[in-house]
């Protein structure tokens, strides 16, 4: 599971410890989000804190040369437009320059830099449902920034004594994913302090007020803050579609059905009449490149079942669509022998620590083989093959000039050992693609291995 280094000093949506729990209060009071006398306004830079925006320039320069920040014009203009509505005429700050980023992540987390820049990943836009949502999320984030937490909490961390082999221990859990952004971090000459304060995060009182701040911004910008307390539901329910392998100090998440209550009866004290939610399919509609990315994310990196849900629901939004047909075929032959949502016995505990094993000490082929040793996972395979041809059709029908539909056909195709039908799909894709595709060669030498191996078979 690819987590892609979305944790430099960072706060996760999902929160760190029980100690750091959110409390929002229940009883009505004014709404403001300009905190004028808060640290936000007063702010006076010491070395310590220059240093700490220079990391995080640092770090916003490496995303962008690993090309891990999705640029889309019209995504952008959907994000800017909501993280403009939140920010609303809040003072300017001295050395912040806010700035609504997509990084590339199946992670659901959002995080602000102390320089201004909020990044969203992509697992967390195909989580969201609607506007308000993201309203809530950017209100959350901004807020951070607003009243300096990154550097209060930088300095307060600087005053204590940190192990670090936990960030090495942390790494460890986690195949291709803390450790990526470990890499990242030393190559942005990032501070060990800061990727410590990234496992850490936030005291609970900064998590309490970016809480409180994140729902009277989304409110004051005329958004319904009761989909922030959805959002909340949102992010406990995540947890359970497929095993998430984080390190021990992401298991311990803040109760997020408390903060839910919280943010319900902040909620109901305050909504304005006729406040903004957003239509489900507008919200997708806008997100729609994020999701996409997100999908080729969660295949890549074991997580099949979330790349499914994704694509159904794109499928549902662009009825028709070829692109997204063919993410739905993808999905479901990453899923191999695997179910779309996890057994009942998954969800024990003796079914958790099975699939821990599988993730952490197998290799995602020697998962298949072994769910394949049972009547269930072959019985499985074939509908996930099946449902998978179905899109794959679907996308040709909708576009029969759609060369990757006939490519990824030919693929499942040959894995099914239907040769002559995986060499008519491979001929197709070579006829409607460029002669400098890329792809042409390693499709011309599977297309003449099909045509060996069906030459071969029993007639």
């Amino acid at each position: 599971m690819s987590r892609t280094f979305a944790a430099i000093f960072i706060f996760v949506i999902l929160g760190h410890s029980e100690a750091q729990q959110p409390s929002v209060p229940s009883q009505p009071a004014p709404i403001s989000v300009h905190a004028s006398e808060g640290p936000g306004a007063r702010f006076q830079f010491t070395k310590v804190d220059d240093n700490l925006r220079a990391e995080a320039d640092a770090v916003d320069a490496q995303y962008e040369k690993r090309g891990l920040v999705l640029h889309d014009p019209d995504l952008q203009a959907f994000i800017d437009t909501v993280g403009n509505r939140v920010l609303g005429d809040r003072p300017v700050l001295d050395k912040v320059t806010y700035r609504f980023l997509v990084l590339r992540d199946p992670t659901v987390n959002a995080f602000a830099m102390p320089n201004g820049s909020v990044y969203i990943t992509t697992g967390l836009f195909a989580l969201l449902e609607n506007e308000a949502q993201l309203a809530g999320v950017l209100g959350h984030e901004t807020a951070h920034i607003y009243e300096r937490h990154p550097y209060l909490e930088n300095r307060s961390i600087r005053k204590k004594t940190v192990a670090t082999e936990i960030i090495a221990a942390a790494a460890a859990c986690v195949p291709g994913g803390y450790a990526t952004w470990l890499a990242t971090a030393a190559a942005a000459n990032v501070s060990t302090l800061l990727m410590v304060e990234s496992v850490y995060g936030y005291s609970r009182e900064m998590e309490s007020q970016a809480d409180r701040d994140g729902l009277a911004a989304m409110t004051v910008a005329g958004y319904d803050p009761h989909a922030m307390a959805v959002a909340f539901e949102l992010f406990d329910q995540d947890r359970t579609l497929e095993y998430e392998p984080r390190p021990t100090l992401y298991h311990d998440h803040p109760d997020l059905t408390k903060r839910r209550g919280d943010a319900v009866a902040f909620a109901d004290a305050h909504t304005p009449a006729n406040a903004r939610i957003g239509v489900r399919t507008d919200y997708v509609h806008a997100v729609a490149p994020a999701i996409v990315s997100n999908i080729n994310a969660d295949i890549e990196s074991r997580r099949p079942r979330s790349a499914v849900a994704c694509a159904t629901r794109l499928v549902d939004a662009f009825p028709g669509d070829p692109q997204h047909q063919v993410l739905l075929g993808d999905s479901y032959l990453a899923l191999g022998a695997k179910t779309t949502v996890p057994t009942p016995d998954e969800l024990t505990s003796d079914g958790e620590g099975k699939q821990r094993k599988q993730v952490l000490k197998m290799t995602e082929q020697e998962e298949q083989k072994a769910l394949l040793k049972t009547p269930e996972g072959q019985a499985t395979l074939k509908e996930n093959q099946t449902k998978a041809e179905r899109a794959f059709l679907a996308a040709i029908e909708s576009n029969p000039q759609y060369a990757l539909a006939y490519r990824d056909l030919g693929f499942l195709y040959q894995d099914e050992s239907r040769f002559a039908d995986a060499a008519t799909n491979y001929t197709h894709y070579l006829q409607l693609v460029a002669d400098t595709s890329l792809d042409r060669l390693r499709i011309a030498r599977r297309l003449a291995e099909v045509e060996k191996l069906q030459a071969a078979q029993p007639h």
